[in-house]
């Protein structure tokens, strides 16, 4: 599916429309490790994957990760809330492998939106799938064990698993390295059964 078929699939996008803002966006390549947002950074523009994975993630003050998101190809990635809010950065983005990104400035693409109720209804549509991904990830911390955190994890993302070290889908769950590594290891003991 092109990007195109991925964004008219969130709303109602003319050719036309897609045009103008593809006109805006700037295309930027990251190299395997390369960051495109770090803490303290101002947040002046969102991008869209187009090819590739990226990852959100926090450092506390002892040097800890903690993985907040992980972002394919046509899915948001910016800092949101910063965005939002017009403060610096608080979040790493980071390719995990090679990615292509989508970049538009937010003040361009927010005076072109004011003229087009297709962005804006685009725009929104990102913010509804970004609520909907973060209360899905509350319910999962919240009623389901570690474990079917990593099964539904690996259902949804099964063609990046290879791409994702496993101390970062374990950061990602809310567990420690080595209580995924057993829940790996019940998994392969289940599965030759």
């Amino acid at each position: 599916m092109d990007l195109y078929e991925k964004l008219s699939a969130l709303g109602p996008l003319s050719r036309a429309t897609f045009a103008k803002l593809m006109s805006l966006a700037e295309s930027r390549s990251l190299e395997k490790h390369e960051y495109w947002s770090r803490p303290g950074e101002p947040v002046t523009h969102f991008g869209i994957v187009q090819a590739g994975l990226v990852r959100h993630y926090y450092v506390d003050a002892k040097g800890r990760e903690s993985v907040k998101a992980f972002r394919g190809p046509g899915e948001f990635s910016a800092p949101y809330a910063e965005l939002i809010l017009k403060h610096p950065s608080r979040t790493f983005i980071q390719a995990l492998m090679p990615t292509t990104l989508l970049v538009f400035e937010v003040a361009t693409f927010d005076a072109l939106a004011e003229k087009s109720l297709e962005l804006q209804t685009l725009a929104r549509r990102f913010v509804e799938l970004h609520f909907v991904n973060k209360e899905q990830r509350e319910f999962e911390f919240l009623q389901l064990s570690a474990e079917e955190r990593y099964q539904h994890f690996c259902a949804e993302r099964p063609e990046y698993l290879s791409h994702i070290p496993q101390h970062q889908v374990a950061s990602y769950i809310g567990i420690t390295p080595v209580a995924l590594s057993r829940i790996r290891a019940r998994s392969t003991t289940k599965r030759r059964r």
